[in-house]
């Protein structure tokens, strides 16, 4: 059977499929994984014992105390990405975005207006959190909306 390359691949209908992730902001390198695999290995152990102790089944609480450090860190990582500063451009004037800059502030989201060096076209800045805010401010104005994160 012979391969094709992804040029010569029949095409599906729509968008190509988005991999979640589990992690926005952490990359692990080989030391952060074996770090968070101890650490699920560990905590697995302790729930292990905690069951033996309380009487109830190994299985269950080896697996939720093996889980407990995954759901840690990608709650600490959705908080941190959160936090973030993003960019969304549309080639809108100065005037259009700072129009728009003007809107999130009446609703509460401190967004800043960056102008390109062209002097023609303007950015918007906002935190990753008030990203639904800011699409809804868009899709009010007409404006093109921020695409899926995830």
């Amino acid at each position: 059977m012979e391969r094709r390359y992804p040029s010569e691949a029949p095409l599906r209908p729509g968008n190509p499929p988005r991999r979640r992730r589990v992690l926005r902001t952490a990359k692990l390198n080989m030391v952060g994984g074996a770090a968070v695999l101890g650490s699920c290995l560990a905590a697995a152990g302790l729930g292990f014992a905690a069951g033996r102790l309380l009487g109830l089944p190994g299985a269950v609480t080896a697996s939720a105390g093996g889980l407990l450090p995954l759901a840690l860190l990608a709650t600490v990582d959705r908080r941190r990405w959160k936090s973030m500063l993003a960019s969304y451009g549309w080639g809108g004037t100065a005037a259009d975005v700072s129009a728009v800059a003007v809107e999130l502030l009446r609703r509460g989201v401190v967004a800043n207006v960056e102008i390109d060096d062209d002097d023609e076209t303007a950015s918007l800045w906002y935190r990753n959190a008030d990203a639904d805010v800011v699409s809804t401010v868009l899709t009010e104005r007409g404006l093109p909306t921020i695409g899926p994160w995830f």
